[in-house]
C-alpha cells in the first residue's frame, strides 16, 4: 500500500520534531521542512517546494509563539501567523493539497468558566500572538472550502525539543527550595506526542473544519499543574499560587482557556497525568 506524501511544514518545533516519528509509524511519507528550506512568508518558497516534494497533505506547524515578544514585533508576529497561513492555504488551493493547520486556545477570548467548543465564536483576542493566530484562521477559511482543510487548536503544549514550561519546573525544582507559579489561569496540559497522536486519528478518520486536540483530564491552573510535576519528581520544593498581576508579563493570557475536546473518542484522549508522568520518564527526569 502507497504511503500518504505529507509535507510537514515547522518540523524543527516543539511539535514538529515530535510528530515526525508518529507520522512515520502510522504510514505517512513525510518531508519535514523548515528554515531555512522553506519560508511560508515566502510564497515563491512555498510554491517551488510544492512543486519539489508534490505532497498529498500539508501539516502547518510553522508560527511564531513568543506570546510576550509578540507584543515587542508584531509586524513579524503577524508576517508569519497570519500571512504566512495565508500563503500555506493558497498553495494548498493551487496544488489541491488537504491543509492541517495548528492553532491555539489564544483566539477565544478566555472568558467562557465551562470552556470553548469548536463552534465557539471566536475573538476578541486578548495579545497580539491570538490576534496573529485568530486572523491565520480566516484568512484560511476564506481561501479553502471547509472540506479541505484541518484546523487543529491545541493549548498549554510540551514536548522534548525546545524550552516548556514542564522543563522550566524541572529545573526550578533544582535550584530553588519554593517557587510561585500563577493559579488564576485555566487550561489543559497537552504533550506533543498526544496532539500527534490525536491529529493522525483526525486525518485517517477523514475529518475537517475545526478540532481541539489537547489533553484529557481538564481544566486545572499552572499552578495545580506544577504540583503535579514536582509530585512526580518527589522534589521538596513548595509551590505557592500567585494572581496573574503579580507575575506582570508583556503579553495578558486567557484566564478561561479551556479548550473542550469533542471530535476524538475518550479512549483516544490520554489524561494529561498520565502523558506527564510518561514525559517525564522519558526524559530521564524520573
Amino acid at each position: 500500500m502507497r504511503k500518504k506524501r505529507v509535507l510537514l511544514l515547522g518540523s524543527n518545533g516543539m511539535f514538529g520534531s515530535d510528530a515526525i516519528s508518529i507520522l512515520e509509524k502510522n504510514e505517512f511519507e513525510v518531508f519535514p521542512l523548515d528554515l531555512p528550506e522553506v519560508d511560508i512568508t515566502d510564497l515563491n518558497s512555498l510554491d517551488k517546494t510544492f512543486k519539489e516534494r508534490k505532497p498529498e497533505m500539508v501539516i502547518n506547524a510553522s508560527a511564531y509563539t513568543d506570546v510576550d515578544g509578540a507584543e515587542r514585533n508584531r509586524e513579524l508576529c503577524f508576517k508569519v501567523n497570519a500571512f504566512g497561513a495565508l500563503n500555506v492555504a493558497k498553495v494548498c488551493k493551487d496544488f489541491n493539497v488537504f491543509l492541517v493547520h495548528i492553532s491555539t486556545d489564544y483566539v477565544f477570548p478566555g472568558d467562557k468558566k465551562e470552556g470553548y467548543l469548536e463552534e465557539d465564536e471566536m475573538g476578541p483576542s486578548v495579545n497580539t500572538y491570538g490576534e496573529s493566530k485568530l486572523q491565520g484562521e480566516i484568512k484560511i477559511k476564506e481561501i479553502l472550502d471547509s472540506t479541505n482543510f484541518l484546523i487543529c487548536r491545541t493549548q498549554w503544549l510540551y514536548g522534548k525539543k525546545r524550552n516548556n514550561f514542564v522543563k522550566k519546573i524541572v529545573f526550578m525544582t533544582k535550584e530553588k527550595s519554593e517557587i510561585e507559579i500563577i493559579d488564576d489561569q485555566w487550561g489543559v496540559p497537552t504533550w506533543t506526542k498526544d496532539l500527534a497522536e490525536q491529529i493522525v486519528y483526525l486525518i485517517k478518520n477523514n475529518f475537517c473544519g475545526f478540532a481541539h486536540t489537547v489533553g484529557g483530564g481538564g481544566p486545572i491552573t499552572w499552578y495545580q499543574f506544577a504540583k503535579e510535576i514536582v509530585e512526580l519528581l518527589k522534589s521538596n520544593c513548595i509551590v505557592k499560587p500567585i494572581s496573574s498581576e503579580k507575575l506582570k508579563r508583556d503579553a495578558k493570557r486567557p484566564k478561561y482557556g479551556f479548550l473542550r475536546n469533542t471530535k476524538i473518542p475518550k479512549e483516544f484522549v490520554r489524561n494529561y497525568k498520565e502523558s506527564l508522568k510518561m514525559y517525564l520518564k522519558e526524559e530521564s527526569f524520573i
